[in-house]
């Protein structure tokens, strides 16, 4: 049986510990029918039997919660006021029109 670091293509330091920028294993290169779904059911389960062996003792769960809705940006004071005197302009000048 062939050794699953150097099957999947994980690289580790000399600590023990995973790199994961130089392992081949996580590779983004989506190929035309790959999906992030696919990448994510590929990478978590050998990302967490590396985090069984480096870390026996603890138990870890991953847990997500939604992000927060994004307010709206802010609109600064000064940007209301040119809004408001363009449509003043704008309204003057078609009253001016009208009374001609």
């Amino acid at each position: 049986m062939a050794d699953p670091e150097l099957e999947w293509g994980l690289v580790f330091d000399v600590d023990g510990n995973l790199n994961i920028l130089r392992s081949s294993f996580f590779d983004v290169g989506f190929e035309d029918d790959a999906t992030v779904g696919d990448y994510l059911d590929r990478v978590v389960p050998t990302l967490a039997s590396v985090i069984d062996r480096q870390l026996p003792n603890y138990n870890w769960s991953l847990d997500s919660q939604p992000f927060p809705p994004s307010s709206p940006p802010s609109t600064f004071p000064w940007l209301k006021a040119v809004e408001v005197v363009t449509v003043l302009m704008a309204s003057l000048g078609v009253l001016k029109t009208f009374f001609r």
